[in-house]
């Protein structure tokens, strides 16, 4: 199974198919708001044959001949970023319902970007870029690196840069095709390193302008020393006195942050236990595991007991919940959430209890955290 994560624009709208109508909000409005036009627009190409290659570039959006060239099949998932205009949306759930109807069982997301749309410029840069990107990262981050493939074909030109950049830097293919021809690039995945002892003395500085969304001109210009602020202007945005992180720094921030942090990922027995913990009053299971995940010294103060085979119980403080973990490279594995009554019964545990509750299928799979509680 493959994920595709395509930039998705409004090439499925064919203007000699509509009486050589403009697209824009007017015409969605006047064919009866986003869900109805979308439906028009699937009508006039969803005859068109997907296993025919000599209509795809003529009669096809360009999100669905690439899709066709990469043979995209039922198995995989499909996520089209679309703007926030009506038009944009119209087009992304048109294309959702061909690939829905040619390949039964393919999923297929239609993920509208805050900020994609093409009238306010600083807006497209300073929120639809930065979006963008989160949401990408989010999927590389949730599917596998292996897993997934970068398709900016359609959409806005501008993120093409952007999405190479991911791909280089997260090790993702990308492909797309090249303007009007039916050539497919390829770019694979590059061994591209960042410069970490000459960034990591700012990752704190990125990790508080993600967490309070800006600082000020003020504070950035104390904490970026004079000599290194140029080198170091594409990781930020500057507007009104306000400095936000630009495209560039979520990337150097989520890869400075990746070499001492880990990410919080919980078993299917953990997902059912924080659902009822979470309904408890005083608790807050997500605060506390991001928090222990991101800094070691955390982790090693919250450690309660160590057991065999490389498991930790996680004592917050005060409270009687319980965590049960393990560390598996970059990843907090959270096996169980439990109330100190559960928690007592394992006390009698042997070794190979814990040995054998590794190949437990009953706690598979691991599913990042933020996916659920983003």
């Amino acid at each position: 199974m493959t994920v595709y994560l395509c930039t998705c624009g409004t090439s499925a709208f064919k203007p000699n198919k509509f009486e050589l109508a403009r697209l824009n909000a007017n015409w969605v409005e006047a064919n009866g708001g986003v869900e109805k036009a979308a439906q028009a627009i699937y009508e006039s190409f969803a005859q068109v044959p997907f296993d025919d290659p000599a209509g795809w570039s003529r009669d096809l959006s360009a999100e669905l001949h690439s899709l066709a060239r990469m043979r995209v099949n039922e198995k995989d998932t499909v996520i089209l970023y679309a703007s926030e205009t009506p038009d944009g949306q119209a087009c992304a759930l048109a294309v959702k319902r061909y690939l829905e109807a040619a390949l039964p069982g393919i999923v297929c997301i239609v993920d509208v970007v805050e900020g994609l749309q093409v009238t306010d410029a600083v807006r497209f840069r300073t929120k639809g870029v930065l979006e963008f990107t989160r949401k990408v990262l989010r999927q590389i981050d949730g599917n596998g690196p292996e897993n997934v493939v970068l398709n900016p074909t359609g959409g806005f030109k501008s993120l093409v840069p952007y999405t190479v950049l991911i791909g280089m830097i997260r090790r993702v293919k990308a492909r797309y095709i090249f303007e009007q021809s039916s050539a497919l690039i390829e770019l694979p995945s590059m061994p591209v390193e960042f410069a970490h002892a000459r960034l990591a003395p700012f990752l704190d500085v990125l990790e508080r302008i993600d967490r309070d969304t800006c600082i000020s001109q003020k504070e950035w210009e104390r904490e970026i020393p004079h000599e290194s602020r140029e080198e170091l202007e594409a990781l930020f945005e500057f507007e009104d006195g306000c400095v936000t992180l630009s495209p560039v720094g979520i990337l150097v921030l989520g890869e400075l942050g990746q070499a001492r942090a880990l990410v919080p990922y919980l078993s299917r027995c953990a997902l059912e236990d924080l659902l009822k913990m979470d309904r408890l009053a005083g608790r807050n299971p997500q605060e506390f595991l991001e928090r222990v995940a991101r800094n070691p010294k955390h982790l090693e103060e919250k450690t309660h007991a160590r057991l065999p085979g490389g498991f930790v119980w996680l004592k917050p403080g005060n409270t009687t919940d319980r965590y049960l973990v393990s560390v598996d490279r970059f990843r907090l594995l959270v096996w169980r959430i439990v109330d100190h009554a559960e928690y007592e019964r394992f006390g009698s545990w042997q070794e190979k209890q814990w040995e054998a509750l590794r190949a437990d299928a009953r706690f598979q799979p691991f599913v990042r955290m933020d996916l659920y509680w983003p």
